[in-house]
């Protein structure tokens, strides 16, 4: 069963192990999927990489998760609403096991396990346990599909003339 937990976008903070920067992106249409005792909490993060301004803050945030999100720690979202109606469905459930998909078409949908803390200004932070590689779909950008593919009948492309 999906329950719809926001429509509108709610600004989500992430952060990166290895003491990476935080980013910062626009999350839209939380919902989640009980299934049993296991609660998915599914994020579209997708819009952020329709940002015309390819420097802004919310693009290059995208760009740098569909490329580390194997090292993502935690995602908070200051949101009270998601917090509430989240722990309410937390509550409703014996033994509940939360997980975490994000989904940032085109490059991927990625799927962690998470454990979730109440935050005392409000809100809600999910630490990531572990990276569920297996369920998880990845792509790589358009740009890196276009190189040529390199053979032993393809020239160096050190040797290439230039116009």
């Amino acid at each position: 069963m999906k329950y719809s937990l926001r429509k509108t976008p709610s600004h989500l903070h992430l952060t990166y192990k290895y003491g990476e920067s935080a980013g910062g992106l626009l999350g839209r249409n939380l919902v989640l999927e009980a299934e049993g005792n296991v609660l998915t909490l599914e994020v579209d993060l997708s819009a952020n990489l329709l940002a015309r301004n390819k420097s802004s803050p919310w693009y290059l945030d995208a760009v740098s998760l569909s490329s580390n999100y194997h090292k993502l720690k935690s995602l908070q979202c200051p949101d009270n609403l998601v917090r509430t109606r989240l722990i309410r469905a937390w509550e409703g459930v014996e033994d509940p096991k939360l997980r975490m998909r994000l989904i940032l078409a085109p490059r991927g949908r990625y799927l962690y396990e998470v454990s979730p803390h109440s935050l005392f200004m409000g809100g809600i932070q999910l630490d990531v346990q572990a990276f569920l590689e297996d369920e998880s779909e990845s792509h790589t950008p358009a740009e890196a599909t276009a190189l040529p593919e390199g053979g032993d009948d393809s020239p160096d492309p050190h040797q290439r003339k230039h116009a």
